[in-house]
C-alpha cells in the first residue's frame, strides 16, 4: 500500500543537529527494501506560491496557502505492506527526532492495476528537464465552488491530467485519504510516540499533490490556474531543493544559510507579467 511521508517540525520541535543527520541511512535502507518510490527536499515556504480562481479572477500570492507555523519540509512516497510498517519506516527518519512525520495512505480507486504504483518507473533517475515543483492540492472549505464558475470541462480533473501529461509537465500525483486517516510520528528520548490528527490546525488541508517539471514559475502558476481546484480550493506551488544525502549536512547547512530564509522565487506579481508577456508575445 502506498503512502505518503510529509516531514515538518511540529509544535514540539527540538533543535536540527546537522552532524547527528542519518538521512544518508535511512535512504539506502528504503531503497535497499524496495519500498522507496521518489522523495524531494522543498524549498522553505518563503518561496511558496498560492494560486486561486475567484469569479473567473486569477489570484497569485507569495507565501504558503495557510498562516500555520508548520510547513511541509519535503516528502518521500512509499510503498509498504501496511500503515505498521509505514510507521516503522517513518519512525527512523531523521525529521522524527526533531520534528514529525505525517503518514497519508493515497486514495485506493477501484479497477486500479494491481501492483502499479503512483510513481513511473526509473523517474529517480531521469535527468532534471526543467525546475520542478510540487503542486499541493489544497481544500478551503470557505472557497466557492468550482461549479460556481460555470465550467463544466474545466471541472474534470482526469482532463487537467490528461492535458499536463502530454504537455510533460505533470511527472506523477494522485489524491490523499483526508486528514481522519493521517497518522502522525514521532521519536523523542529514545520513544516512538504514533497520534491520530490533521497535519496543522487549520480549516485547509492537502487533498493530493502533483510534482510538476516546467520550465519556470510562469510556466507552473498556468499549469496551476487551470487545475480545477483552483476554483473551489487553491493549489500551493513549492519548489524543490536538492541535495546530497550522503554529503556533510555540517557544511549544506553552512553553506544554505545565507538563502534559507529569503525568497529565491520571482515574486507572484513578476511570474504573472512574465507569463502575461509570453502569451502576448
Amino acid at each position: 500500500m502506498e503512502y505518503a511521508l510529509f516531514y515538518a517540525e511540529g509544535a514540539d520541535a527540538l533543535p536540527y543537529v546537522p552532524a547527528e543527520d542519518d538521512i544518508g541511512t535511512w535512504v539506502d535502507d528504503i531503497e535497499a527494501r524496495g519500498v522507496s518510490e521518489y522523495g524531494e527536499r522543498l524549498r522553505p515556504e518563503q518561496d511558496a506560491t498560492t494560486v486561486r480562481v475567484r469569479g473567473g479572477e486569477l489570484l497569485v500570492t507569495d507565501g504558503p496557502f495557510t498562516e500555520s507555523k508548520e510547513s511541509i519540509g519535503g516528502f518521500d512516497v512509499i510503498d509498504a505492506r501496511d500503515l505498521d510498517e509505514a510507521i516503522e519506516i517513518a519512525s527512523r527518519h531523521p525529521v522524527a527526532s526533531f520534528g514529525r512525520v505525517e503518514v497519508r495512505p493515497f486514495v485506493q480507486w477501484r479497477g486500479a492495476e494491481p501492483g502499479a504504483r503512483i510513481v513511473p518507473a526509473g523517474l529517480a533517475e531521469r535527468p532534471v528537464r526543467g525546475r520542478r515543483y510540487v503542486l499541493f492540492v489544497i481544500v478551503d472549505p470557505t472557497g466557492e465552488r468550482a461549479a460556481a464558475d460555470g465550467g463544466s470541462g474545466d471541472d474534470d480533473p482526469e482532463a487537467w491530467v490528461r492535458e499536463m501529461d502530454g504537455r510533460g509537465a505533470r511527472l506523477f500525483g494522485e489524491v490523499l485519504r483526508p486528514p481522519s486517516d493521517a497518522t502522525f510520528v514521532r521519536r523523542r528520548d529514545g520513544e516512538v510516540v504514533v497520534s491520530d490528527g490533521p497535519f496543522a490546525e487549520a480549516k485547509e488541508w492537502i487533498a493530493g499533490f502533483d510534482l510538476l517539471e516546467v520550465a519556470d514559475l510562469a510556466e507552473a502558476i498556468e499549469v496551476a490556474s487551470k487545475h480545477p481546484m483552483a476554483r473551489g480550493g487553491a493549489l500551493e506551488l513549492r519548489p524543490t531543493w536538492p541535495f546530497d544525502v550522503h554529503g556533510d549536512h555540517v557544511e549544506r547547512v553552512e553553506r544554505e544559510a545565507a538563502d534559507r530564509d529569503a525568497r529565491l522565487e520571482p515574486s507572484a506579481a513578476d511570474a504573472v507579467g512574465a507569463a502575461a508577456s509570453g502569451a502576448a508575445s
